[in-house]
């Protein structure tokens, strides 16, 4: 007769497999964090040269009013009008 050599299983394989699944499940979610962390890095980075474009546009457009303001010739005075006769009584 011959002999089986049956080894019994302990059940390993299922938390093998809950294991892997875990950690591919946090490698999945940190790529996807990072990956949002960079894009929103790069939304602010391009805000904020925005503000500063438009912040350096703004002080350009004083400056320039400013000096449109400091080379105006003023108009003439008014002619001072005459002050009218008395009348008789």
């Amino acid at each position: 007769m011959a002999v089986e050599d049956r080894r019994e299983r302990g059940g390993n394989e299922l938390l093998y497999f809950i294991v892997g699944a875990l950690v591919v499940g946090v490698a999945v979610l940190a790529w996807v964090m990072l990956g949002q962390q960079q894009q929103t890095s790069s939304v602010d980075d391009t805000l904020s040269r925005a503000a500063d474009s438009i912040g350096d546009a703004a002080d350009r457009v004083g400056d320039a009013a400013g000096d449109a303001a400091r080379n105006v010739t003023p108009p003439p005075a008014p002619e001072p009008t005459p002050m009218p006769a008395p009348t008789p009584q």
